[in-house]
Order: C-alpha cells, then structure tokens, then sequence
C-alpha cells in the first residue's frame, strides 16, 4: 500500500465520556453514541503530542585514553499535551437558549459532574431573606429528597448545589439562579396536611439589587451538580446560560477522553483533564477560547475508523462502535466581534451601582482572561521500565487576566483608575465584569469576578498613550454586599468567576 500523507486541513475533533470511570480510559469496545461522544468544531492551530523523559549516564576518567562513552535510557513518558480553539457562540434567543458546542468543555473545567440538563425538580413557593443585604435563604418547596443533589454525607448539609429553571414570572431571577450552600434542612406538615421541605441556603455569590423575598410566582425550578445551567427569559432578565465556578474545589475533575481525525489518521487520548482555557477578545477579531488539557497516553489506532461528515460513525478495531452525535453548530449561533467589548469596574467587592464604590468603565484595545486548574501528573518511577502517568491532581485555581485601554483622563475612565490604585493599600478590593460583545447588544458575553486584586496599572507611551490592567480574581465573603463596608477576601470560597452567555 502507498504511502497517504495526512493533511491538517482535514481534520477533525471529538469529545468523549464514553470512558473507564475509575481509569479514564476511552472504552474500545462499548458504543460510541450520540449522548457520550459529542464533535466540536476547532480552529486551525490544534495540536496534541507526548514527549519521553531520558536519563543519561556519563563516564569522566583521568588519562590519555579515557572512556567517553555514554549510555541513555527512556525512563518515563510525559503527560500528553493538547490545545485547541473554540469560538463562542452563544445559541437561541432572548427567550430560549439552545446548546453551544463549548458548554460541554465549560463544565469539564470547573466540575467533576457530567451537564445534567434535568438535575432534581423542585416546586417551589417562596424563598426569602431576612435582609436585601444577606447571603442566606429560606427555600420552601413541596417534599423532595435533596440527598442526590447536594451529597449523603450529612443529609447534604455543607453540600452545594445550582438552583436555575425559574419561571418567566420571577423578578430578578438571575440574581436568584446560582449556586448555593445547604445549611439545614427540615421536612414539615403545611396547611391543609400539604407536605412541604423547607431548607436553608447560603448563595455563594448573594442576591444583590433585590428585595428579601423573590418576587413572582417561582413554580419548577431544579437543582444541579454541574457547573453549566441554563435559564429561560424572565421579567427583568434576557434567556442566558451560567458557568460557576462554584464546584472546582475538587482533587480529580470530569474525566473524558479525546479523539482526533487528522485526515486519515485517528489518533486517541485517555484519562483526559482541561488544564486551562483562556478567552481572548483582541480588538480585532472574534471571541475565541483557547483550551489546553492534558491525558495520561496518546493512542494511534491504526485499525479505526470514522466516517460519515455528520454525525460521524466509529468503526474498525481498537475503537468504540456507534454514531457520534451531531454537531450543535448551526447558522443561528452568531459570532461575537470583540471590538465592541468593554471593561467595567466598581472599587468594592460586589458593588452594585456607584453608592457603592467608584466606578469605570474602559473601553478596550485588547486583553484574555486565563482560568487555571494547575494539574500536575502522578508518574512512577520504576527501574527498567517506561514508566507511564498513572493519574493527576489539581493544583490550585487560578484566574486572571490583562486588559490594554487608552491612558483617558475624565471620572471614571483609565487614568482615574490608575490614580485610584496607586493610592490603594497592597489589597485593592474590585468588581471587574469584562462584557465579551458590549453589555449593550442583545448578543454578548459577561465574565463577572467579583472580587479583583488591581496590580498598579502600567503606562505605555505611543501615538496614544495607553495603559495595561493586570488583575486576578479572588473568593470572597458570600454575605459581602454593596452595603456592607468590611467587604473581604476569603481563600476557601468558589466564588471568584460568573461567565454568562446571552444569545440574541
């Protein structure tokens, strides 16, 4: 048979979770189906490699004649490494979302659950707040078991949760979708033997801007695991979707495998984890995510298959048989142009409006915000062997990100701003929201952090003077409100990062 060069140009991607639950390794023998394979469309520039760690022995002997020889030995592989990119696209309307292909990579990243689109219905009546400037909230709904959404251990309490699914009739239903901590739970007897479950939640990021009770009738609502919800239009909010990163507190994240059709050529990764993902929103292009994982071995399967432009279908040996599912893109999913995106910043921890803090607003030039797991692989150290990445840990969570303005000068604009952290003690306290889109167009992306640390922004001369704003997001007290003065910082929360999708 004659040689086939493999072209790049033809070349495809999958997303697997038709894994080993415990391994991590693709399964070659269980079907591939349109509910654990899922295609993505990537740009060019993906690649996917391994490298081999060498130990080499040396010999330095005094003489006229010494031995210089040296012997080398492979002693381990390294964790295979990939990256590609996605656009973002948000899919649907104002009043419905659709799926977009990047919800299934969201979730990977900050969660150990696969999506749940159904999660556990709960009716609910009210939930209300002693205060509009508290984190905690009393839920009452009719008799469901929330054993199987927020953990056995304790009867869940401690367990955390993402309330989403509210009716249209709720007022300011974004602020009272989100992720939630179970504090108590208490099964009672209502009026007219009605049996009710009433719980107590803390929201990691509290309901701002709102009364102490949620308006409207709420009705189903759910609760999820998974770190990508969906919610419908409401009274005051256009339909969105919602990463958390409420639930990366976690050693191990989801675990997925990678197929790869380079032309010809199927190649596959095991035991996968999405190291990094990093949104770029440079001023002239379109939004795009960069994503980086890594897996414990890269496969070429000589005997596979994939067929069929879409869905696609696996088959041949050393593959998983059955139909892929199709891919979600469609020509109603709209491109996001960065030049109409904008920066907007408030000088205290969730501030709310300007009786809050200071706030500003920066047109930007350009910028990306990274999200981090830090993953470090667990590799063996054997003599005679090989030795193979056995596993991984995450390290610790980090987000950050770089934007570039012009040095303007008036209230609220850059050069304000740069004043205001030099003159701010070694811990400024922000809330950066970056609007991928513009906040005023209907299509958009938020990444909301609610609590920033402010490096002294730098100044660069040019044409036009500019300026570059570095910050990282950090978690904070979930009961710091506008209104509250001692806003702080807390290490051990999950609350540092809100991306929100709105189609339009």
């Amino acid at each position: 048979m004659a040689a086939t060069f493999n072209l790049v140009r033809n070349s495809r991607v999958w997303f697997t979770t038709n894994v080993d639950p415990t391994s991590g390794a693709i399964y070659t023998s269980s079907a591939t189906t349109t509910t654990n394979t899922m295609e993505l469309t990537v740009l060019d520039g993906f690649s996917f490699s391994q490298g081999t760690q060498q130990s080499t022995i040396q010999l330095s002997e005094a003489g006229n004649t010494p031995v210089r020889g040296q012997r080398s030995f492979n002693t381990s592989l390294d964790p295979v490494d990939f990256s590609f990119s996605t656009y973002i696209r948000p899919a649907g309307s104002t009043t419905t979302v659709g799926s977009v292909e990047e919800e299934i990579l969201w979730n990977a990243l900050m969660c150990v659950d696969p999506l749940d689109a159904t999660g556990t219905p709960i009716i609910v009546s009210t939930i209300t707040r002693t205060a509009t400037n508290v984190a905690t909230a009393t839920v009452t709904c009719t008799a469901v078991n929330l054993i199987p959404t927020f953990g056995s251990a304790n009867a869940g309490v401690g367990g955390i949760a993402n309330i989403s699914g509210m009716a249209a009739t709720v007022t300011g239903v974004q602020q009272w979708s989100g992720p939630v901590k179970l504090l108590s739970v208490t099964t009672q007897t209502g009026s007219g033997s009605t049996s009710v479950t009433v719980f107590v939640v803390e929201y990691l990021s509290a309901p701002v801007g709102v009364a102490a009770t949620a308006a409207g009738v709420i009705g189903t609502a759910k609760l999820t695991k998974c770190a990508w919800n969906t919610q419908t239009s409401s009274v005051t909010t256009p339909a969105y979707q919602q990463l958390t990163s409420a639930f990366s507190n976690k050693n191990q994240l989801q675990k997925f495998g990678m197929y790869f059709l380079v032309d010809n050529a199927v190649y596959s990764i095991d035991n996968c984890v999405l190291d990094s993902a990093t949104v770029d929103f440079g001023l002239d292009g379109i939004a795009t995510v960069a994503w980086t994982g890594k897996g414990t071995s890269l496969n070429y399967i000589s005997g596979a298959t994939i067929t069929s432009p879409n869905p696609a279908v696996f088959g041949g040996t050393g593959i998983g048989p059955g139909t892929a599912s199709t891919r979600v893109l469609n020509t109603a999913s709209k491109y996001i142009t960065n030049k109409l995106s904008t920066m907007t910043l408030i000088s205290k921890i969730m501030g709310a409006d300007t009786t809050a803090g200071t706030a500003y607003t920066v047109p930007l030039t350009g910028g990306s915000i990274t999200i981090a797991n830090n993953v470090n692989y667990v590799i063996p150290a054997n003599l005679g062997v090989v030795n193979k990445p056995i596993g991984y840990f995450t390290g610790n969570r980090s987000i950050s990100g770089s934007v570039t303005a012009y040095l303007k000068v008036g209230t609220g604009n850059s050069a304000d701003l740069l004043t205001a952290v030099l003159g701010a003690g070694a811990e400024t306290k922000y809330k950066v929201q970056i609007e991928i889109g513009g906040s005023s167009n209907a299509l958009h992306v938020d990444m909301l952090m609610n609590g920033c640390v402010l490096q002294v922004p730098t100044v660069e001369t040019g044409d036009v003077m500019s300026t570059t704003i570095n910050f990282t997001a950090q978690g904070y007290e979930p009961g710091a409100q506008a209104t509250v003065a001692t806003n702080a910082y807390d290490i051990g929360q999950t609350n540092d990062l809100s991306v929100y999708y709105y189609p339009a």
